[in-house]
């Protein structure tokens, strides 16, 4: 590696047994520890001076608000890499920090290599985005990833899954991420993330030849997580002139501009479902630990070919539940792996519904977004994009 690769690093870090092990990252020479203080000051004075290609802060050693002092890091030098870190940080304030532009986080206390895979891969994910951004042939032009959540049984919580999987994929990747919903007659993902828009998925077909990034701009209606939504169509009777071909051809052709569009279809195993089904490259098929859900899952599986290949990921939703199915009795009564559970948190879940707001948001009363970040890994790395790592065993607690 030459000089001219090696990875300049920068710390607010004040723990001792993280300073020995970012010293010990940075031994091979692939990076270089510029300096390590433990006053955002001082750092702040070094990151103007340097412009490091990552900027690794310690949440609990910033004397302000940790969006506050991502926010400055960023302003004395834009083109720096965040990295946070920190020990038993909540979910919020690594949202919150992520918000602000931290583009990876490790929780203390990390084994350097561990740190060291952190560091490169969120420095290389944000070198990608800005190759995306500008169009930069060195990026690949690597289309976006379709995920279709399905399941053959109303109220199951598919709305609730799509809309926290499209915000944990942002969250997490820092990549464009679509959110669109195909129940076009009785959709509920505007009403989750508190969204409006005259605008809807009807749009894509009648303007199925002028997608680009102003058609984006003006007919997506922008979540604060920087998600992109498409709500289901203000009058019921579009659902009935709708063209379910058209549909998935303009769901297509947003590959070229998101990095994900997730999928949120109806149950009934229509025209429009099915078409998506074949498209997606990605199938979050959705079950509760319940015997009527089981048992239409399973009729679904065996209906379709579809179902039945390795695109498909079972998610047990409000797990455990109360009449005692475990991951072992789903498991043998569908045939298939369950790969992602979702806790069964009635109360916190309602009540974030009912405020439209995601299971981040600093306001909603649920542990959850573990769980969706779990989830989220789940389709990051089938997607085999760059930059991105499995999260630290202790944040998968």
């Amino acid at each position: 590696m030459t000089a001219a690769e090696v990875l300049s690093l920068v710390a607010l870090e004040s723990d001792r047994t993280a300073l020995s092990a970012m010293r010990a990252a940075t031994a091979d020479g692939q990076m270089t520890l510029l300096g390590c203080v433990d006053k955002l000051e001082s750092l702040l004075a070094i990151v103007a001076e340097r412009h490091p290609g990552v900027v690794l802060i310690d949440l609990t050693s910033a004397e302000s608000e940790p969006a506050a002092a991502v926010r400055a890091v960023l302003a004395a030098s834009p083109e720096s890499c965040v990295v946070v870190t920190g020990a038993a940080v909540t979910p919020a304030l690594i949202s919150r920090a992520v918000s602000a532009g931290a583009r990876g986080f490790i929780l203390r206390p990390f084994a350097p290599e561990d740190l060291a895979n952190t560091i490169r891969d969120a420095h290389a994910n944000l070198t990608e985005l800005r190759r995306l951004q500008r169009g930069d042939p060195a990026a690949g032009h690597r289309r976006g990833s379709i995920i279709a959540v399905y399941s053959p049984k109303g109220g199951v919580g598919c709305t609730t899954i799509a809309t926290n999987l499209s915000v944990a994929l942002a969250t997490r990747s820092k990549l464009p991420v679509a959110l669109i919903d195909l129940d076009l007659q009785f959709g509920d993902v505007g009403v989750s993330l508190d969204l409006r828009s005259a605008n809807s998925v009807i749009d894509l077909v009648t303007h199925e030849d002028e997608i680009d990034a102003a058609f984006i701009d003006d007919v997506f209606v922008r979540h604060e997580s920087g998600v992109r939504a498409l709500v289901s169509p203000e009058h019921v009777g579009s659902a009935e002139t709708a063209d379910p071909d058209r549909i998935v051809r303009g769901i297509e052709a947003l590959r070229d501009h998101f990095a994900f569009i997730v999928c949120d279809l109806w149950s009934s195993l229509d025209d429009l479902s099915l078409g998506m089904l074949r498209a997606a490259d990605h199938i979050a098929l959705v079950t509760t630990p319940e015997v009527p859900s089981l048992k239409n899952i399973r009729r679904v599986i065996g209906a379709t070919t579809l179902l039945n290949d390795d695109r498909t990921q079972i998610v047990l939703n409000r797990h455990p539940g109360k009449v005692g199915v475990s991951i072992a009795d789903v498991e043998r009564n569908l045939g298939r792996r369950v790969a992602a559970t979702i806790p069964s948190e009635g109360v916190g879940v309602t009540d974030a519904i009912n405020q439209g707001i995601s299971m981040f948001d600093s306001r909603a009363r649920v542990r959850a977004s573990r769980s969706y970040l779990r989830l989220a890994e789940t389709f990051l790395s089938g997607t085999g994009r760059k930059g991105i790592r499995p999260l630290p065993a202790a944040a998968q607690a």
